[in-house]
């Protein structure tokens, strides 16, 4: 099974004060690491998704539907704003067929990995 480490980031160049992680469940079935979370008000260009390496970053923004101006606030619990994700999987990912959605709010993430040859018949020369 796949290891994940989980990194918290402080993006310096969008804030000076940490960027909230984004909330994330990650599975595997099979080959495939998936990735989901809500992203409920984003937009997919506000969404910038990477893989590098054995590195999958999330980052994006979710912007307030209405302006503050001349507003009085009686309660505000939404999370807007930007905000962040960045996982280590430890196992070697096929970069290429890595596959996003959005629907309905829900992000998935695919992450096919690598299938590595466990053996190999090695034939001696004369």
């Amino acid at each position: 099974m796949a290891e994940i480490d989980v990194h918290e980031h402080n993006m310096n160049e969008w804030n000076p004060e940490e960027v909230p992680q984004l909330t994330v469940d990650v599975y595997r079935n099979d080959d495939v690491i998936f990735v989901v979370s809500t992203v409920a008000g984003v937009s997919p260009k506000d969404l910038d998704i990477s893989v590098e390496g054995n590195t999958l970053t999330i980052k994006g923004v979710r912007k307030k539907p209405y302006r503050e101006k001349g507003n009085v606030m009686l309660l505000e619990e939404c999370f807007w704003g930007e905000f962040y994700r960045e996982l280590t999987i430890n196992e070697s990912l096929d970069v290429d067929g890595v596959k996003a959605s959005l629907n309905h709010g829900i992000l998935v993430i695919e992450v096919p990995l690598l299938k590595a040859k466990t053996q190999r018949k090695i034939s001696v020369n004369i």
